[in-house]
């Protein structure tokens, strides 16, 4: 059963369809216009549920996907633990952790499948293995740009980069974070945060409406590892020195791309996978590789960057 109808949920039910899930049961609020629409452009116009989310929790179905937009998820969530079936939840769940600590406490937490897709991009679990084979650790250096500002947006959209780092190093302390506001002084513009695990230096920048792109930047003893964005990796060993010359009187230094690996799918980059992954977990009784524990985590070190 498949509750929801924004533009990110034609990329869900795409990734569904192609792992051997079939769509039973659509619907979303019942106030909603969209969702009628959307199910017709997917010919899903008989699995239509005019009574809501509420109609497609009556349906004979194996499992659930929530989409829905996170002020709405924890409510939904909780009533669909009610049905006692795996839910894959859209991230972040929520922006608060009494309601992840309500779900940590449930029967059912088990069941709760996180979509915090980047996790399953070939990029990121390159780099992951490559950190987890360095013991020395090393620094790290992560951007987080939005066109958007303000808590809340960073919370939506950071949530993603600060689950990726934790992910690649595991988890990690926040020592010293500074907001600075904007200039009308109601709303925070950016973030710089100095965070440690173990051997690990984090230094975590997010600004919104700048000119920059997501990146982490991992130095490993004479290697750099670059995300930028996450669906591209550029590994960089050594350095082309070239001395000034009469026409160009500048000492520059250019890095030596050793390899280049790139994010590529049909799909929603790591769509596929996650969904792969999804099926393994209700049907083979694989391991979550996104559970509410480790939700919380990410939005716990979010709201750590964000505390005044």
């Amino acid at each position: 059963g498949f509750i929801g109808s924004s533009a990110i949920s034609r990329f869900h039910i795409n990734a569904l369809k192609n792992n051997d899930f079939e769509i039973e049961a659509i619907g979303t609020r019942v106030s909603s216009t969209n969702c009628k629409r959307f199910a017709e452009s997917l010919n899903l116009l008989d699995k239509f549920c005019v009574g809501g989310w509420k109609e497609v929790l009556k349906k004979d179905v194996d499992a659930f996907c929530l989409c829905i937009n996170t002020k709405e998820t924890p409510e939904i969530l909780k009533e669909i633990l009610k049905e006692g079936k795996n839910v894959f939840v859209e991230k972040p769940v929520s922006l608060f952790l009494k309601d992840f600590d309500y779900f940590i406490n449930h029967p059912m937490k088990d069941k709760i499948f996180v979509g915090y897709n980047r996790r399953f991009y070939k990029t990121i679990n390159i780099l992951k293995k490559r950190c987890e084979n360095s013991p020395q650790g090393g620094t790290v250096v992560v951007n987080i740009p939005d066109s958007n500002s303000g808590k809340e947006q960073f919370l939506k959209n950071g949530c993603h980069m600060i689950d990726s780092l934790r992910y690649i190093v595991g988890d990690f302390e926040v020592l010293n974070s500074i907001l600075r506001r904007e200039a009308n002084g109601l709303d925070f513009s950016s973030i710089s945060a100095l965070c440690k695990k173990n051997n690990w230096s984090i230094l975590i920048n997010a600004h919104s409406k700048t000119s920059s792109n997501f990146s982490i930047t991992i130095n490993i003893d004479d290697i750099v590892y670059e995300l930028k964005p996450l669906e591209i990796l550029n590994i960089y060993k050594g350095i082309k020195i070239l001395e000034p010359t009469f026409e160009v009187p500048i000492r520059s230094y250019t890095p030596l791309v050793e390899e280049s690996i790139i994010e590529s799918s049909i799909f929603k980059p790591g769509f596929n996978e996650m969904y792969k992954n999804f099926w393994e977990n209700i049907y083979k009784n694989k391991s979550n590789f996104c559970n509410i524990s480790d939700a919380r985590k990410t939005i716990k070190i979010c709201l750590d960057l964000i505390k005044e």
